[in-house]
Order: structure tokens, then sequence, then C-alpha cells
């Protein structure tokens, strides 16, 4: 049970104060208002999507596992994509915010670790010296903190300060707390169907209120300067010097600053692949088979996004004795990095001990398992770069710091993992090399997912 919080300025509604002016009435009033507008459309939201899944009748059920940042949510929206691919474009305007909030905090992020307030593990910022025009940027951006905030607002339902978000490490907090080494992220709780709530605003008029222009034109008139920042050679300099790479983190947009800003942007599908928004707990995605080529029976899909974090694993177990199959889903750009709950634990170790774990439940022994070992192109990236695999997995030893040599490597680990744990010999494993955000590559293993799925259900029916 989530504990009550005694902070009374975390109460709502704030207590009157005995001094109150009527113009702080009226604002008191108007904010508890918009607040029951919002709880309103939130529980409407809801209420329909539940109504829906009523009506649906499932067919597969498909649980995503892996630890935070593998790629499972990049992997549904594909199926998305894939099945129900009308839609995915009806619904792209909704990442928009999203987007945008990604970009916000990417160029935030930059502005914290510049300001001489930054705090952290790492060096202090203040060892670089910051020239006019890095000066000049700080001053001219600084409006992008209330633009984040009022984005997270829409997006979360918060209306907390993001200094104080920053700071705090708790998951009641919609910020994850300040890592210095990646940009934050937004985080929403399981089932606030903020795509429901976003979708309830733009069918009753309300998607673009005042607010929401306002955000944008900022964005728009920060557009230069972000581009400017993020180009500017010290803090390119900076960045490398704390070893944090912008680039191979989830929701980054800061290379289509000028496409992304535009007053008329539309996200792409690309853009919605790419986008990043965590969500704490499991999650209950329903798609349905636009197509009727695409299923034969007509049934939707249940695909179970459960959290990675270290705190969610909990929750995975109530999952597998309903489950058609498991998609595990294991970073393997992650080698050279450790996890944020525990920067004592290697990123690719705790990937191979969570199969481990998986492979030798004994509930899911007839339960197929799908291995994805994601995001190759980033692996090839940093191996090209440089960076010796061997250093942080010694066993590899003097084999080629190559991508067909590693991935070769990994797979037959993670194989005979499966062999040696597997509680029935006759499962079989089922590994492909993925870069989720390529979409045609994911269709060509989503093609053999819908395969495998069908051919189980013709085996259960005794058709096969």
């Amino acid at each position: 049970m989530r504990a009550v919080r005694s902070d009374p300025e975390a109460a709502w509604p704030p207590p009157i104060s005995p001094d109150e002016t009527d113009e702080e009435r009226d604002t008191r009033l108007e904010q508890e208002r918009e607040a029951k507008r919002v709880s309103d459309a939130i529980d409407l939201a809801l209420n329909a999507e539940r109504e829906s899944k009523k009506k649906s009748v499932h067919g597969a059920k498909i649980l995503l596992l892996g630890q935070a940042e593998s790629g499972k949510s990049t992997i549904l929206k594909n199926m998305q994509l894939h099945f129900s691919p009308t839609a995915f474009h009806a619904e792209a305007e909704l990442w928009r915010p999203v987007i945008h909030l990604n970009l916000v905090r990417s160029a935030n992020f930059i502005l914290n670790l510049l300001s001489p307030r930054s705090s952290g593990t790492t060096s202090p910022t203040s060892n670089l010296l910051l020239d006019d025009t890095v000066r000049r940027l700080i001053f001219s951006l600084a409006p992008l903190k209330s633009v984040e905030t009022s984005l997270t607002k829409r997006i979360s339902g918060s209306a907390g300060t993001i200094d104080n978000q920053y700071k705090s490490n708790s998951i009641d907090n919609p910020y994850a707390h300040y890592n210095p080494a990646k940009a934050p992220e937004i985080a929403v709780r399981s089932g606030a169907g903020w795509k429901g709530l976003l979708k309830f605003r733009r069918q009753s008029g309300a998607v673009s209120s005042p607010e929401d222009m306002q955000n944008r034109r900022i964005i728009n008139a920060c557009a230069d300067d972000i581009v400017t920042l993020w180009r500017n050679p010290d803090v390119q300099e900076k960045l490398r010097q704390e070893e944090i790479y912008l680039k191979d983190q989830p929701g980054f947009f800061l290379e289509d600053v000028e496409r992304i800003t535009k007053e008329d942007y539309l996200p792409t599908p690309d853009d919605v692949l790419r986008a990043r928004v965590s969500t704490i707990g499991p999650e209950e995605h329903r798609i349905p088979m636009e197509s009727s080529l695409e299923n034969g029976n007509g049934k939707d899909w249940i695909v179970y996004d459960v959290g990675g974090d270290r705190s969610q694993r909990a929750a995975w177990a109530q999952f597998f004795d309903t489950v058609t199959v498991i998609i595990f889903l294991a970073p393997v750009s992650a080698f050279n990095q450790a996890l944020a709950e525990d920067e004592t634990v290697n990123r690719l170790a705790d990937s191979m001990k969570l199969w481990r774990m998986i492979c030798t439940n004994k509930l899911l022994a007839s339960v197929d398992l799908i291995l994805l070992l994601n995001k190759i192109d980033i692996l090839d990236a940093q191996l090209k770069a440089g960076v010796q695999f061997s250093k942080y997995v010694t066993s590899y030893r003097d084999k080629p710091n190559e991508t067909e040599a590693v991935s070769k490597y990994l797979l037959d680990m993670f194989t005979a993992l499966h062999k040696q744990h597997s509680p029935s010999k006759k499962r079989k494993m089922h590994p492909h090399l993925t870069c989720a955000i390529d979409t045609k590559a994911t269709a060509v293993v989503i093609t053999h997912i819908q395969e495998l799925i069908l051919i189980k259900t013709l085996s259960q029916t005794n058709i096969l």
C-alpha cells in the first residue's frame, strides 16, 4: 500500500489562508475547478476504455519482459503499427506533447548540467569555462522549465514543480529521480490512461488549449537556441567528460529540432516509436486485428507490458499461468552500463539473471519463449567507436571486437542458459537480433511471432 504523504504542501485542495484576498480566492477556486475537470475527464476516458475492453474478444496473451529501457514499449508500438495501422496513425497526434516533452527534458537536462547548482556524483560543472554564447543560451532557454512543468501536468495530471521533482526519488513523483548520467523521463502510473485523456480532450474540442498553444509557441521560438546549445563544442565536451550519451537514450530528439518544433508538426510513425513514456506498474494493451488476414479468428491480442525496474519485478508472476508466449528483451548495448537502481550491477549481467529466472520457472514450462537481443544498432556503433566488449565481459577474452562475433557470443550464452535451466526439453526458444526502431526488420520478427501463436492455437484445438 502506498504511504500517505504528510507534507501539508502536497494536500489537495490546499488549506485556505486566513489572510486570503479576493484575487487569491478567485485563483484558488479556478484551480479547484480545473482539477475537477481533469479528474472527470480521466474518469470518463478510463470508463470508455473499460467498456471497450468488455466488448472485445481476446485471443493470444503476450507478456513483454525485460529490465527497464530494454525496448518493451517500442516493440509494443511496433505491434500496434503492424496490426492496427489505421488506429496507430489516428493516434499519432496524441504523441506530440510527449515528443515535445522528451525534447524539452533533454534540453533542460543539459542546462541543469551546466548550472553551477548542478549536483551529483560527477565532477563539478564549474570546471567548465562557459563562454558568452553558452551563458546567453542558459538565459534564453530558461522558459523551457515552465514548458516542461506544463507538459508534465498535461500528460500525467501532476502539477508538481520541476525543482522538487528533480530532488525526489519517490515513485509517486511523475519525474524519474535525477540521474547525472541521463536525462530524466516522464513516468505515469499504469491505468492512468494518458492517451485516453488526450483523446477525450481532442474529441471535446479542448486538445489545443491556450496553454498548449503557448507551449508550442515557446518551443518554436526556442528552436534555434536549442540547436545551438546541442551543437556547441563546449557542451559536447562536457557531455563527453561526464560520459553522458544522450543519443543512445530513449526519447532523443535533439537532432530533429527544426522539424518537430514547427507549429504544424505531426508525429511520424518513427517519431512515435522513439517517443518515451515510462509506465509504473503492469499495463494491459489490446491490439485489434484490422485485417481479417492478420488473425483468422478475428480476436484481439492482449499484451501485458510490465515494469522492468527491480521494484516492479515481483508483479511478473501473476501473469505466468495465463500467458500464451513471453517476449523477453535483453538490450545488448547495455554491456558497459550499470542499473539505475543499483550502480554495482551490470545491466547485461542483470538481463542474463532475469533470463535464467524465466527459463527456470516451472509455470512457464509449456510457454514459448521469444528472445530479442535488442538495440543491436547501438551495440554496433559502440564497438565501431572503439569500446572494448572484453573490458566489461572478461570471459570474451581476445575474440574480435566486432558486432557479428559479439552478438554470436551473446546468443550462445543466452541459448546455453535456456538449455541448462529449462524444466522442459521440448520447449523451444526463438531468438532474434533486433533494432526496435527499425520498423521493416521488426515487422519480420512480429510476423514470426504471429506464426508461432497461430501454430500454438491450432495445436491446442487439436487441428495440428
